[in-house]
């Protein structure tokens, strides 16, 4: 017999007693950690659906760990089908059922968590949306010892809430995962991936970017080659985020060539996608494209990747356009539609949104459901009582309140129309030179400056209701608001007046932004910062920054504009 003939020979036995074994169950006091144990011992049979059943079976027997039974076999089945099957729908359901039955609200969390995970990964929303409602409203009272696998519960929960949008919420739970899951693992590894994503979709890049920096370190201690590659994905959308297109292109491909290497399909496709759109806004198409070939080879594999394909044929098609050709355009548009009919109510953007309905839906009615019985409790002890006292208070409060509304309405209306009355003279005015036009804004400046503090001082004082209803001032101070053609009639005067300096800004200098010019001729006409930030509609620190900035960046030739014609 050949070396080879005995290699498959010892791997077949191996798998047969592997298989034949059977799970295992702990009998300790601490049920919860009964179950957890229990969990540990999942195995992926593939296609041996007979051997898995088998495997199993010690749960079958015990009637406390039915819905432990069902479930497992429900997610056994899934991995058989690689697909949405009746088979597991029908075990995952049963799974509820039983742990519903049971009266053990830990087992119930799980089963339910079960079915989330599944309808989860082959991304229907909509359907999960009303489980993870219950999950989340059963979790509120209970302690992190009183679930099962809390770290992996609070994970999967804050994974969803980020994919629905909700950041906020998202990232109380993985901050409960945090706290639960063992340090330098792949668990916590994944956990503070999360968190840093999360901080990146609400635009906190120095937390994301620690978060993410603190993944891939301890990825690279426990050599988890995969989550690695993740971590440097997503610090390269940080950099994306920053404008650093250089730095993200380098992640990206380091990702790539990692996830390739482990053989993660996955984790390659959504890299290459992100890669082919950094490419393509750093202007290298050619690139872009094959990149997207890549991703589409492994997005067409499965029908849970469809909303990844969609998003390779809108990338391909923006590359086609921007190259003018139609080279396959009429094929990528049918299958586009073909996919946007699919995944119209499972995968798509409205899926997600109407999963975000309910949740808000659900949380506007609790809410109502909650005000209803504390206030019909209420009423039915004190009930005489207050619609007696209440009925005479509201009536002295409102007559005085009237009386009040109508002094501070007045009051309000008289300060309204000063300041429009100083607006309106200054406005009378010609500003036919660049003296009256310096005139005109330095004036301007001053009232926009005070008009500022009156809406300060309002927001401080019992005029702040008429101004937040009302928004009167707010309206006059956006008309105060340099515009456009204000800024052309300046402009048009100041190169009349200084025709060297505005020549050699324009010709000398046309990298300049026109914040940065509008920022120049202001302090060629020495306007002070308080002045300029004023009519430039943005901070002293920022007019500070800017000026700073720009010596930075022109050096010495900063000097030669000022220097000559100073």
């Amino acid at each position: 017999m050949s070396a080879k003939k005995i290699f498959f020979f010892i791997l077949f036995c191996y798998s047969f007693v592997a298989n034949a074994q059977k799970l295992q169950i702990k009998t300790s006091k601490n049920e919860l950690k009964n179950i957890e144990s229990i969990l540990l011992q999942e195995k992926n049979f593939g296609i041996d659906t007979t051997a898995l059943k088998e495997y199993l079976s010690p749960l079958n027997k015990i009637t406390k760990y039915q819905s432990i039974y069902k479930g497992l076999l429900a997610n056994g089945f899934s991995n058989y089908y690689n697909s949405r099957n009746k088979t597991s729908e029908n075990y995952y359901l049963n799974s509820i059922k039983k742990a519903k039955t049971s009266h053990n609200i830990s087992l119930e969390i799980w089963a339910k968590l079960n079915y989330i995970n599944y309808l989860y990964f082959y991304r229907d929303y909509i359907k999960l949306t009303p489980f993870l409602l219950e999950i989340m409203e059963n979790l509120e009272p209970l302690q992190a010892e009183q679930i099962i696998n809390a770290d992996e519960t609070y994970k999967r929960i804050g994974w969803i809430l980020h994919t629905f949008g909700d950041y906020k919420k998202s990232l109380h739970y993985l901050k409960l995962a945090e706290k639960q899951a063992v340090k330098n693992t792949s668990e916590y590894a994944s956990i503070i991936n999360s968190i840093g994503l999360n901080y990146l979709y609400i635009q906190d890049y120095k937390m994301a970017t620690y978060y993410l920096n603190e993944t891939a370190k301890i990825s690279a201690q426990i050599h988890d080659d995969v989550r690695y590659a993740k971590a440097l994905g997503d610090l390269a959308m940080v950099s994306q985020q920053k404008g650093d297109l250089r730095t993200a292109i380098t992640y990206l491909k380091k990702d790539i060539h990692i996830s390739e290497q482990n053989k993660s399909d996955q984790n390659t496709m959504y890299a290459s996608i992100l890669l082919a759109e950094v490419l393509l806004k750093n202007n290298q198409k050619e690139e872009a494209f094959d990149f997207l070939n890549k991703a589409e080879n492994i997005a067409v594999t499965k029908s849970y990747f469809k909303k990844s394909e969609l998003q390779i044929i809108k990338l391909k098609l923006q590359i086609l356009k921007l190259q003018n050709s139609t080279e396959n355009e009429l094929n990528l548009r049918r299958r586009m539609v073909a996919i946007e009919e699919s995944i119209e109510n499972e995968d798509g953007d409205e899926a997600i949104n109407q999963a975000n309905w309910i949740i808000e839906k659900n949380n506007y009615q609790q809410s109502i459901d909650e005000a209803k019985t504390k206030y019909e409790k209420t009423l039915k002890k004190f009930y005489i009582i207050i619609v007696t006292m209440v009925f005479s208070i509201l009536l002295l409060v409102f007559v005085y309140f009237i009386k009040k509304y109508k002094v501070k309405q007045e009051e309000y209306e008289q300060k309204l129309k000063a300041l429009e009355s100083e607006k309106e003279k200054m406005e009378q005015k010609v500003h036919e030179d660049l003296e009256s036009q310096i005139e005109y804004l330095k004036e301007k400046s001053v009232q926009i400056r005070n008009l500022k503090k009156e809406i300060e001082n309002i927001e401080k004082s019992s005029f702040y209701y008429l101004e937040k209803r009302k928004g009167k001032l707010s309206d006059l101070l956006q008309s105060h608001l340099m515009t456009e053609l204000e800024w052309s009639a300046f402009k048009r005067e100041f190169e009349k007046e200084c025709s060297k300096f505005y020549i050699l800004l324009n010709q000398d200098f046309p990298e300049m932004s026109e914040p940065d010019k509008r920022l120049l001729l202001l302090q060629k006409l020495d306007f002070s910062n308080n002045e300029i930030a004023e009519l430039l509609e943005i901070t002293n620190e920022s007019v500070k920054e800017s000026k700073e900035k720009l010596k930075e960046t022109l050096g010495d030739r900063y000097k030669l504009l000022f220097g000559r014609f100073y």
